[in-house]
Protein backbone atom coordinates (compact mmCIF):
# COMPACT_ATOMS: atom_id res chain seq x y z
CA UNK A 1 0.00 0.00 0.00
CA UNK A 2 3.16 2.29 0.79
CA UNK A 3 4.08 1.99 -2.51
CA UNK A 4 1.01 2.66 -4.43
CA UNK A 5 0.51 5.62 -2.27
CA UNK A 6 3.84 6.85 -3.30
CA UNK A 7 3.56 6.02 -6.97
CA UNK A 8 0.45 8.54 -7.15
CA UNK A 9 2.00 10.92 -5.30
CA UNK A 10 4.96 10.74 -8.06
CA UNK A 11 2.29 11.26 -10.43
CA UNK A 12 0.89 14.14 -9.02
CA UNK A 13 4.46 16.07 -8.63
CA UNK A 14 5.34 15.12 -12.51
CA UNK A 15 2.23 16.50 -13.18
CA UNK A 16 2.29 20.03 -11.22
CA UNK A 17 6.16 19.96 -12.78
CA UNK A 18 4.58 19.51 -16.67
CA UNK A 19 1.80 22.10 -15.61
CA UNK A 20 3.53 24.74 -14.48
CA UNK A 21 6.15 25.52 -17.04
CA UNK A 22 6.46 28.97 -15.51
CA UNK A 23 8.38 27.72 -12.32
CA UNK A 24 11.36 27.00 -14.98
CA UNK A 25 11.63 29.00 -17.53
CA UNK A 26 9.54 32.97 -17.99
CA UNK A 27 6.07 32.61 -18.76
CA UNK A 28 4.26 33.55 -21.89
CA UNK A 29 0.67 32.18 -23.41
CA UNK A 30 -0.76 33.76 -26.73
CA UNK A 31 -3.89 34.93 -25.07
CA UNK A 32 -6.10 37.83 -26.76
CA UNK A 33 -8.56 39.88 -25.63
CA UNK A 34 -11.76 38.96 -24.13
CA UNK A 35 -14.46 41.10 -22.77
CA UNK A 36 -15.27 39.26 -19.46
CA UNK A 37 -11.64 39.67 -18.33
CA UNK A 38 -11.38 43.06 -16.90
CA UNK A 39 -14.09 42.26 -15.04
CA UNK A 40 -11.94 39.04 -13.60
CA UNK A 41 -9.05 40.75 -12.96
CA UNK A 42 -10.38 43.37 -10.71
CA UNK A 43 -10.57 40.72 -8.55
CA UNK A 44 -7.76 39.11 -8.00
CA UNK A 45 -6.95 41.82 -5.51
CA UNK A 46 -10.05 40.82 -3.28
CA UNK A 47 -9.52 37.77 -0.56
CA UNK A 48 -12.70 35.89 -2.43
CA UNK A 49 -12.51 32.85 -4.61
CA UNK A 50 -13.08 33.37 -8.69
CA UNK A 51 -14.41 30.94 -9.84
CA UNK A 52 -14.97 30.11 -14.05
CA UNK A 53 -17.57 27.97 -15.45
CA UNK A 54 -18.68 27.15 -18.56
CA UNK A 55 -18.52 24.41 -22.31
CA UNK A 56 -15.35 22.90 -22.58
CA UNK A 57 -13.09 24.96 -24.91
CA UNK A 58 -14.44 28.20 -24.65
CA UNK A 59 -11.41 29.94 -22.87
CA UNK A 60 -11.47 29.13 -19.49
CA UNK A 61 -7.87 27.80 -18.87
CA UNK A 62 -6.45 30.76 -21.21
CA UNK A 63 -8.01 32.78 -18.91
CA UNK A 64 -6.83 31.38 -15.62
CA UNK A 65 -3.23 31.16 -17.42
CA UNK A 66 -3.83 34.98 -18.42
CA UNK A 67 -4.46 35.80 -14.67
CA UNK A 68 -1.24 33.83 -13.46
CA UNK A 69 1.11 35.88 -16.23
CA UNK A 70 -0.60 39.02 -14.84
CA UNK A 71 0.26 38.31 -11.22
CA UNK A 72 3.85 37.11 -12.40
CA UNK A 73 4.62 41.10 -12.64
CA UNK A 74 4.81 41.03 -8.85
CA UNK A 75 5.09 37.47 -7.87
CA UNK A 76 7.37 35.08 -7.58
CA UNK A 77 7.01 32.19 -10.00
CA UNK A 78 6.72 29.47 -7.32
CA UNK A 79 4.05 31.63 -5.40
CA UNK A 80 1.35 30.30 -7.62
CA UNK A 81 0.44 26.53 -8.19
CA UNK A 82 -1.65 25.15 -11.57
CA UNK A 83 -3.56 22.20 -11.38
CA UNK A 84 -6.26 20.31 -13.85
CA UNK A 85 -8.46 17.91 -12.36
CA UNK A 86 -9.34 16.97 -16.20
CA UNK A 87 -8.10 13.54 -16.74
CA UNK A 88 -6.99 13.06 -12.94
CA UNK A 89 -10.54 12.79 -11.42
CA UNK A 90 -10.98 11.99 -7.90
CA UNK A 91 -7.30 13.22 -6.57
CA UNK A 92 -7.32 15.51 -3.50
CA UNK A 93 -6.58 18.69 -3.14
CA UNK A 94 -3.73 18.44 -0.57
CA UNK A 95 -1.69 15.94 -1.75
CA UNK A 96 -1.26 18.39 -4.92
CA UNK A 97 -0.21 21.20 -1.89
CA UNK A 98 1.68 18.75 -0.62
CA UNK A 99 3.66 17.88 -3.29
CA UNK A 100 3.97 21.39 -4.29
CA UNK A 101 5.34 22.02 -0.77
CA UNK A 102 8.17 18.93 -1.17
CA UNK A 103 9.12 21.14 -4.82
CA UNK A 104 9.78 24.37 -3.51
CA UNK A 105 9.85 23.97 0.23
CA UNK A 106 7.17 26.32 0.78
CA UNK A 107 3.65 26.90 0.36
CA UNK A 108 1.79 28.84 -2.41
CA UNK A 109 0.16 32.07 -2.05
CA UNK A 110 -1.97 31.63 -5.28
CA UNK A 111 -3.93 28.97 -6.29
CA UNK A 112 -5.50 27.86 -9.90
CA UNK A 113 -7.41 24.36 -10.03
CA UNK A 114 -8.97 23.31 -13.32
CA UNK A 115 -12.12 21.30 -13.76
CA UNK A 116 -12.37 20.97 -10.10
CA UNK A 117 -15.85 19.94 -10.11
CA UNK A 118 -14.48 16.23 -10.49
CA UNK A 119 -12.76 16.47 -7.10
CA UNK A 120 -15.19 14.92 -4.47
CA UNK A 121 -16.87 17.16 -1.85
CA UNK A 122 -14.89 19.94 -3.67
CA UNK A 123 -16.98 23.19 -2.07
CA UNK A 124 -15.99 22.01 1.50
CA UNK A 125 -12.05 21.39 0.90
CA UNK A 126 -11.62 25.12 -1.11
CA UNK A 127 -13.89 26.84 1.51
CA UNK A 128 -11.01 24.93 4.64
CA UNK A 129 -8.10 26.58 2.39
CA UNK A 130 -10.01 29.87 1.78
CA UNK A 131 -11.10 30.00 5.32
CA UNK A 132 -7.29 29.76 6.48
CA UNK A 133 -5.96 32.81 4.99
CA UNK A 134 -3.25 32.02 3.08
CA UNK A 135 -4.46 31.50 -0.67
CA UNK A 136 -5.87 33.43 -3.16
CA UNK A 137 -8.21 31.51 -5.17
CA UNK A 138 -9.71 30.79 -8.61
CA UNK A 139 -11.42 27.37 -9.95
CA UNK A 140 -12.77 26.20 -13.03
CA UNK A 141 -15.48 23.78 -14.07
CA UNK A 142 -16.89 22.10 -17.44
CA UNK A 143 -20.32 22.33 -15.35
CA UNK A 144 -21.91 24.66 -13.41
CA UNK A 145 -20.14 24.21 -10.05
CA UNK A 146 -23.04 24.25 -8.04
CA UNK A 147 -24.61 21.32 -8.68
CA UNK A 148 -24.59 19.35 -5.29
CA UNK A 149 -26.67 20.67 -2.77
CA UNK A 150 -25.14 22.55 0.09
CA UNK A 151 -22.09 23.79 -2.17
CA UNK A 152 -23.52 27.14 -2.71
CA UNK A 153 -24.16 27.44 1.09
CA UNK A 154 -20.99 26.57 2.07
CA UNK A 155 -19.06 29.19 0.13
CA UNK A 156 -21.52 31.91 0.16
CA UNK A 157 -19.53 35.14 0.46
CA UNK A 158 -16.31 33.78 -0.31
CA UNK A 159 -16.85 33.68 -4.32
CA UNK A 160 -17.75 35.23 -7.29
CA UNK A 161 -18.57 33.43 -9.89
CA UNK A 162 -18.47 34.01 -14.03
CA UNK A 163 -19.39 32.22 -16.74
CA UNK A 164 -17.30 32.17 -19.81
CA UNK A 165 -19.16 31.70 -22.68
CA UNK A 166 -17.79 31.06 -26.37
CA UNK A 167 -16.72 34.02 -28.76
CA UNK A 168 -18.69 37.19 -28.98
CA UNK A 169 -18.48 38.16 -32.96
CA UNK A 170 -16.07 41.12 -31.52
CA UNK A 171 -13.79 39.18 -29.86
CA UNK A 172 -13.71 37.11 -32.51
CA UNK A 173 -12.65 39.63 -35.15
CA UNK A 174 -10.19 40.62 -32.56
CA UNK A 175 -8.55 37.32 -32.82
CA UNK A 176 -8.70 37.25 -36.73
CA UNK A 177 -7.09 40.95 -36.86
CA UNK A 178 -10.27 42.62 -38.19
CA UNK A 179 -10.83 44.96 -35.02
CA UNK A 180 -10.81 48.05 -36.70
CA UNK A 181 -13.34 47.36 -39.37
CA UNK A 182 -15.88 46.70 -36.51
CA UNK A 183 -15.26 50.33 -35.98
CA UNK A 184 -16.86 51.25 -39.35
CA UNK A 185 -19.38 48.32 -40.09
CA UNK A 186 -20.79 50.33 -43.11
CA UNK A 187 -17.51 50.80 -45.10
CA UNK A 188 -16.64 47.45 -44.30
CA UNK A 189 -20.36 45.44 -44.93
CA UNK A 190 -18.99 42.89 -47.27
CA UNK A 191 -15.44 41.88 -45.17
CA UNK A 192 -18.14 41.88 -42.13
CA UNK A 193 -20.79 39.57 -43.51
CA UNK A 194 -18.01 37.45 -44.77
CA UNK A 195 -16.56 37.26 -41.75
CA UNK A 196 -19.82 36.59 -39.82
CA UNK A 197 -19.96 33.16 -41.67
CA UNK A 198 -16.39 32.24 -40.69
CA UNK A 199 -17.59 33.39 -37.09
CA UNK A 200 -20.51 30.55 -37.36
CA UNK A 201 -18.85 27.85 -38.74
CA UNK A 202 -16.01 27.86 -36.28
CA UNK A 203 -18.88 28.14 -33.36
CA UNK A 204 -17.10 30.71 -30.98
CA UNK A 205 -14.96 28.18 -30.05
CA UNK A 206 -10.71 30.03 -30.58
CA UNK A 207 -9.20 26.56 -31.47
CA UNK A 208 -11.10 26.31 -34.36
CA UNK A 209 -10.50 30.03 -35.99
CA UNK A 210 -9.07 29.33 -39.43
CA UNK A 211 -10.02 25.53 -39.50
CA UNK A 212 -10.43 24.80 -42.97
CA UNK A 213 -11.55 21.02 -42.92
CA UNK A 214 -15.08 21.43 -42.05
CA UNK A 215 -15.93 17.59 -41.35
CA UNK A 216 -12.33 17.16 -38.77
CA UNK A 217 -13.81 20.75 -37.04
CA UNK A 218 -16.95 19.27 -36.50
CA UNK A 219 -15.61 15.66 -35.49
CA UNK A 220 -13.88 17.79 -33.03
CA UNK A 221 -16.53 19.15 -31.85
CA UNK A 222 -18.93 16.05 -30.92
CA UNK A 223 -16.12 13.81 -29.71
CA UNK A 224 -14.07 16.13 -27.50
CA UNK A 225 -17.05 18.32 -26.21
CA UNK A 226 -20.21 17.02 -26.93
CA UNK A 227 -19.53 13.20 -26.20
CA UNK A 228 -17.12 13.75 -23.59
CA UNK A 229 -20.00 15.95 -21.70
CA UNK A 230 -22.30 13.42 -21.84
CA UNK A 231 -20.67 10.16 -21.66
CA UNK A 232 -18.00 11.55 -19.79
CA UNK A 233 -18.16 14.68 -17.39
CA UNK A 234 -22.65 14.00 -16.91
CA UNK A 235 -22.66 10.77 -15.31
CA UNK A 236 -20.03 11.21 -12.72
CA UNK A 237 -22.15 14.12 -11.15
CA UNK A 238 -25.63 12.95 -11.91
CA UNK A 239 -27.35 8.91 -11.76
CA UNK A 240 -28.15 9.16 -15.75
CA UNK A 241 -29.40 5.42 -16.58
CA UNK A 242 -29.00 5.89 -20.12
CA UNK A 243 -26.39 9.07 -21.29
CA UNK A 244 -27.48 7.98 -25.41
CA UNK A 245 -30.64 9.68 -24.33
CA UNK A 246 -29.32 12.47 -23.33
CA UNK A 247 -27.53 12.87 -26.84
CA UNK A 248 -30.95 12.19 -28.18
CA UNK A 249 -32.07 15.50 -27.08
CA UNK A 250 -29.10 17.19 -27.52
CA UNK A 251 -29.22 16.57 -30.91
CA UNK A 252 -33.57 17.09 -31.02
CA UNK A 253 -32.83 20.32 -30.11
CA UNK A 254 -29.48 21.19 -32.07
CA UNK A 255 -31.60 20.01 -35.13
CA UNK A 256 -34.45 22.40 -34.16
CA UNK A 257 -32.77 25.83 -32.37
CA UNK A 258 -35.70 27.72 -30.87
CA UNK A 259 -38.07 24.69 -30.32
CA UNK A 260 -40.59 25.08 -27.65
CA UNK A 261 -40.61 22.35 -25.59
CA UNK A 262 -43.95 20.62 -24.22
CA UNK A 263 -42.52 17.95 -22.13
CA UNK A 264 -45.59 15.53 -21.58
CA UNK A 265 -45.79 15.09 -25.26
CA UNK A 266 -41.24 14.92 -25.56
CA UNK A 267 -41.58 12.43 -22.98
CA UNK A 268 -44.12 10.15 -25.09
CA UNK A 269 -42.26 10.74 -28.21
CA UNK A 270 -39.01 9.34 -26.34
CA UNK A 271 -40.21 6.90 -24.36
CA UNK A 272 -39.15 8.11 -21.21
CA UNK A 273 -40.87 9.71 -18.17
CA UNK A 274 -41.63 13.39 -17.74
CA UNK A 275 -39.37 13.44 -14.89
CA UNK A 276 -36.70 12.03 -16.38
CA UNK A 277 -36.82 14.38 -19.51
CA UNK A 278 -37.23 17.21 -17.41
CA UNK A 279 -34.10 16.23 -15.12
CA UNK A 280 -32.40 15.31 -18.50
CA UNK A 281 -32.92 18.93 -20.00
CA UNK A 282 -31.37 20.54 -16.21
CA UNK A 283 -28.13 18.13 -16.98
CA UNK A 284 -27.79 19.39 -20.58
CA UNK A 285 -28.14 23.24 -19.18
CA UNK A 286 -25.96 22.30 -16.32
CA UNK A 287 -23.51 21.53 -18.35
CA UNK A 288 -23.91 24.48 -20.97
CA UNK A 289 -24.89 22.60 -24.23
CA UNK A 290 -27.88 24.04 -24.26
CA UNK A 291 -29.35 27.09 -23.16
CA UNK A 292 -33.35 28.02 -22.19
CA UNK A 293 -35.51 30.78 -22.56
CA UNK A 294 -38.71 31.85 -20.63
CA UNK A 295 -42.09 33.21 -22.42
CA UNK A 296 -41.71 36.89 -21.27
CA UNK A 297 -44.60 38.04 -19.18
CA UNK A 298 -44.14 40.56 -16.18
CA UNK A 299 -45.16 38.46 -13.80
CA UNK A 300 -42.59 36.04 -12.55
CA UNK A 301 -44.99 32.94 -11.96
CA UNK A 302 -46.76 33.02 -15.16
CA UNK A 303 -42.90 32.80 -17.32
CA UNK A 304 -42.30 29.57 -15.33
CA UNK A 305 -45.54 28.56 -16.17
CA UNK A 306 -45.76 28.56 -19.86
CA UNK A 307 -43.40 26.52 -22.46
CA UNK A 308 -39.45 27.19 -22.91
CA UNK A 309 -37.57 27.44 -25.94
CA UNK A 310 -34.35 26.11 -25.73
CA UNK A 311 -31.29 26.57 -27.94
CA UNK A 312 -27.53 24.82 -28.53
CA UNK A 313 -25.17 26.77 -26.63
CA UNK A 314 -23.06 27.03 -29.81
CA UNK A 315 -23.85 27.96 -33.36
CA UNK A 316 -24.98 24.97 -34.57
CA UNK A 317 -23.54 25.19 -38.54
CA UNK A 318 -20.86 22.59 -37.33
CA UNK A 319 -23.04 19.93 -36.98
CA UNK A 320 -25.53 21.09 -40.25
CA UNK A 321 -23.10 20.84 -43.06
CA UNK A 322 -24.65 23.41 -45.15
CA UNK A 323 -27.86 25.02 -44.08
CA UNK A 324 -30.58 26.15 -46.49
CA UNK A 325 -31.69 29.34 -46.26
CA UNK A 326 -34.45 28.34 -44.45
CA UNK A 327 -32.27 26.90 -41.85
CA UNK A 328 -30.28 29.96 -42.00
CA UNK A 329 -32.38 32.15 -40.41
CA UNK A 330 -32.85 29.78 -37.81
CA UNK A 331 -28.71 29.48 -37.68
CA UNK A 332 -28.69 33.70 -37.19
CA UNK A 333 -31.77 33.50 -34.70
CA UNK A 334 -29.30 31.46 -32.59
CA UNK A 335 -26.62 33.48 -32.76
CA UNK A 336 -28.83 36.77 -31.85
CA UNK A 337 -29.98 34.99 -29.03
CA UNK A 338 -26.85 33.31 -27.63
CA UNK A 339 -24.55 36.91 -28.26
CA UNK A 340 -27.53 38.54 -26.86
CA UNK A 341 -27.58 36.59 -23.64
CA UNK A 342 -31.24 36.30 -23.86
CA UNK A 343 -33.28 35.03 -21.41
CA UNK A 344 -36.32 36.07 -23.21
CA UNK A 345 -38.96 35.34 -26.14
CA UNK A 346 -42.40 35.81 -26.43
CA UNK A 347 -45.40 34.16 -27.51
CA UNK A 348 -49.21 34.73 -26.99
CA UNK A 349 -52.73 33.00 -27.45
CA UNK A 350 -52.99 33.64 -30.84
CA UNK A 351 -49.33 32.82 -31.41
CA UNK A 352 -48.06 35.77 -32.22
CA UNK A 353 -44.23 35.49 -31.61
CA UNK A 354 -41.13 37.67 -31.01
CA UNK A 355 -37.76 36.14 -30.77
CA UNK A 356 -36.06 37.90 -28.39
CA UNK A 357 -37.07 40.19 -25.62
CA UNK A 358 -34.29 42.35 -23.79
CA UNK A 359 -34.98 43.88 -20.33
CA UNK A 360 -32.42 46.21 -19.34
CA UNK A 361 -33.29 49.01 -16.32
CA UNK A 362 -36.95 48.33 -16.77
CA UNK A 363 -36.83 48.62 -20.27
CA UNK A 364 -38.17 46.71 -22.91
CA UNK A 365 -36.56 46.21 -26.37
CA UNK A 366 -38.40 43.14 -28.85
CA UNK A 367 -36.45 42.21 -31.18
CA UNK A 368 -37.17 40.01 -34.34
CA UNK A 369 -34.13 38.45 -36.50
CA UNK A 370 -35.65 38.40 -40.18
CA UNK A 371 -32.76 37.22 -42.37
CA UNK A 372 -33.73 37.79 -45.65
CA UNK A 373 -32.91 40.92 -48.50
CA UNK A 374 -36.12 41.97 -47.42
CA UNK A 375 -37.50 41.65 -43.92
CA UNK A 376 -41.86 41.45 -44.28
CA UNK A 377 -44.01 43.11 -41.31
CA UNK A 378 -43.81 41.57 -37.95
CA UNK A 379 -47.07 41.27 -36.37
CA UNK A 380 -45.44 39.83 -33.15
CA UNK A 381 -43.81 42.86 -32.75
CA UNK A 382 -46.81 45.25 -33.47
CA UNK A 383 -48.61 42.98 -30.63
CA UNK A 384 -45.83 43.21 -28.47
CA UNK A 385 -45.50 46.65 -28.34
CA UNK A 386 -48.85 47.33 -27.85
CA UNK A 387 -49.26 45.01 -25.01
CA UNK A 388 -45.93 46.82 -23.68
CA UNK A 389 -45.71 49.98 -24.84
CA UNK A 390 -42.90 49.75 -26.03
CA UNK A 391 -41.45 52.83 -28.16
CA UNK A 392 -39.16 51.13 -29.50
CA UNK A 393 -38.09 47.64 -31.57
CA UNK A 394 -35.78 46.15 -33.74
CA UNK A 395 -35.56 44.09 -36.84
CA UNK A 396 -32.26 42.21 -37.58
CA UNK A 397 -31.71 41.52 -41.12
CA UNK A 398 -29.43 40.22 -43.90
CA UNK A 399 -28.45 43.27 -45.18
CA UNK A 400 -31.28 46.15 -44.68
CA UNK A 401 -30.66 48.98 -42.81
CA UNK A 402 -32.79 51.71 -40.76
CA UNK A 403 -35.47 53.29 -39.35
CA UNK A 404 -39.07 53.02 -39.96
CA UNK A 405 -42.08 54.87 -37.24
CA UNK A 406 -45.07 52.68 -37.38
CA UNK A 407 -46.42 51.25 -33.78
CA UNK A 408 -43.32 51.99 -32.77
CA UNK A 409 -40.07 53.30 -33.77
CA UNK A 410 -38.43 49.94 -35.45
CA UNK A 411 -34.89 49.88 -35.95
CA UNK A 412 -33.15 47.99 -38.81
CA UNK A 413 -30.01 46.41 -38.55
CA UNK A 414 -27.54 43.80 -40.64
CA UNK A 415 -26.88 41.03 -37.79
CA UNK A 416 -23.39 41.51 -38.02
CA UNK A 417 -23.95 45.39 -36.94
CA UNK A 418 -26.23 43.98 -34.32
CA UNK A 419 -24.00 41.68 -32.97
CA UNK A 420 -20.76 44.19 -33.14
CA UNK A 421 -23.30 46.05 -30.80
CA UNK A 422 -23.37 43.87 -28.20
CA UNK A 423 -19.87 44.36 -27.40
Amino acid sequence: MHFVINMANEKITRLLVEQNPSWKAPFKIGYKDRSIYPSIKRLLKEPQIISLCGLRRVGKTTIMKKLMEELLYKNAPDSMLYFSFDDFAQTELFPVLDAFGELHGKEPKFLFFDEIQKVPNWAEKVKLLYDSGKYKIVVSGSESLFLRKGSRESLAGRIYEFEVKGLSFREYLGFVGMSDMAKKPVLYAAELKAALEKYILCGGFPELIGKQDHSLASQHVKSSIIEKVIFVDLPRLYPIENPSQLQSIFEIVSENPGMMVDFTSLSRELGISRQTLSKYFECLESAHLIVKLYNFSKNRITSEKKLRKFYPSFPPALLWGSPDKARLGKLMETVCVLCSGAKFFWRDEHKNEVDIVLSAGGKLTPIEVKYRASPQKSSGLAQFCRKYKCSHALVVTEDTRGKKADFAEITYLPVYEFLLQLG
